[in-house]
């Protein structure tokens, strides 16, 4: 084999984020002054361009889509759009926005940007996180390359085990709504000192959104679903993991994701001190916890939830003769009774009325083999055995009430019961069982370096 074959190597978007990122590192102080000029190389637009194809996403205000500017000219398309971000004429849109349930059934904002103004954030994403990844503490696992759910559950489970007991569950009131304009230039101006870059993203905070039919201005907030929007929260919240660090009010360890965290702590006195001093600290970034969902825990008496996981210290059977057992030696977690009841509905919907699984069999059981694998797959990690056993007979259930009340009805049919039909569909295998993926799992590795910039 070859070094050509055993060496990746390296493209020019890679080699100026390199640089970037390692030139933010030797001084923490640098402010960056040349930076606009990047957005409009043609290799940066152009991974730009295949980061917004690989996340597809459904066209803006303009209507225009992917398929649209394929069917247009790519190179053309960026072309035109490297020309108006050189020459400084480019000007976001508005978003369009929809709603969205939450799991509690509430609605939830998200705006879509037109596929161009996808790929202009994508580019100053490109450019900017390398900057901002220099400086973001460890306790921040959301929208950051190389880091995500998984290694924020482990972190979690490693305070749990040096005896972090007393845990403030807390969760940021419509934090993407109400994030301060100010505030967040302020932030942004501490690493970049390009007057163009700084103007481009107040545009975009500024451009507003389209709502039946009429465009509404943004006073505070960053569109949730925009490419830039996730970098942009993490700068924002920057200064309060700073803080978590730096602070000597109470003891404990902060692990956060996005607008979610908690804050483990030794006894209870030291949760409620972190329970205010959090409440203080988001104030000063105009921000506040939600009531309803933050609350200080015990991680054995009532556990907490956290990314779709519920966390508890449990005490583990005795084998021995002797009465009880010995607690096990950090929190344990398995999928939350909310993740259950989404994944249930889900189901529901996918399986539908019998009529429409009679009719369209091949393409639920598709369905189900995604999303079950899809499920398994997040869900795999932790001590979630029982929870998979239970869930696989609602499956097998749903499925097979389904079938058994789409059979044709008539004098000389056999009526069977839907226990009939789970057996076949326990035997026949045409969708996967949590517990059997579960078996078949794969060993855990320790996680490679996925940032080529970043592995320097």
């Amino acid at each position: 084999m070859s070094v050509a074959e055993t060496n990746r190597p390296e493209d020019k978007t890679t080699v100026l984020q390199t640089k970037l990122y390692q030139a933010a590192v030797r001084d923490r102080a640098r402010r960056f002054h040349a930076l606009h000029d990047k957005l409009s190389l043609p290799y940066v637009m152009q991974r730009a361009w295949e980061l917004v194809k690989r996340n597809r996403g459904a066209g803006g205000i303009d209507g225009q889509t992917l398929e649209d500017i394929e069917a247009y000219g790519v190179d053309r398309f960026l072309e035109e759009t490297a020309q108006a971000v050189r020459e400084q004429t480019y000007r976001p849109v508005p978003v369009r926005r929809v709603h969205i349930p939450r799991a509690d059934g509430t609605p939830r904002p998200l705006g879509i940007p037109t596929v161009r103004d996808r790929v202009v954030q994508a580019a100053a994403k490109l450019v900017l996180e390398p900057i901002f990844e220099a400086d973001f503490e460890g306790c921040s696992f959301g929208f950051r390359p190389g880091r995500g759910p998984q290694e924020a559950l482990a972190s979690v489970a490693e305070h749990a085990r040096k005896g972090f007991r007393w845990v403030v569950d807390a969760d940021i009131e419509q934090f993407f709504d109400r994030l301060d304009h100010q505030v967040l230039m302020a932030a942004l101006r501490r690493r970049i000192g390009d007057g163009a870059m700084l103007r481009l993203i107040y545009r975009w905070l500024k451009a507003g959104y389209l709502w039946e039919g009429e465009v509404h201005d943004t006073d505070q907030g960053s569109p949730q679903g925009g490419v830039l929007s996730p970098l942009l929260a993490n700068v924002y919240l920057h200064a309060f993991d700073q803080a978590a660090r730096e602070q000597k009010a109470f003891l404990g360890k902060l692990t956060r994701y996005a607008d979610d965290f908690v804050i483990q702590c030794g006894t209870e006195e030291q949760a409620r001190r972190a329970l205010a001093w959090a409440s203080a600290q988001l104030a000063t970034l105009k921000l506040r916890l939600h009531p309803a969902k933050t609350r200080i825990v015990n991680d054995r008496e009532e556990g907490f939830d956290f990314l779709g996981f519920h966390h508890r210290r449990v005490v583990l059977k005795s084998h021995s003769r002797k009465a009880g057992g010995r607690e096990s030696k950090g929190v344990l977690r398995w999928p939350s009774r909310k993740a259950q009841e989404t994944f249930r509905a889900e189901i529901r919907d996918c399986v539908g009325s019998p009529g429409r699984l009679y009719f369209n069999w091949t393409g639920t059981v598709q369905k189900l083999r995604c999303y079950l694998t899809g499920w398994w797959q997040y869900f795999r990690h932790g001590e979630s055995w029982r929870v998979f056993a239970e869930l696989d007979e609602f499956v097998r259930e749903r499925v097979a009430r389904s079938v058994a009340r789409a059979q044709p009805r008539g004098q000389h049919r056999r009526r069977r019961r839907w226990q009939t039909y789970g057996q076949r569909l326990t035997d026949r295998g045409y969708y996967p069982r949590l517990v059997d993926l579960q078996k078949s799992a794969p060993r855990a590795s320790r996680r490679q370096v996925n940032v080529l910039w970043r592995a320097v």
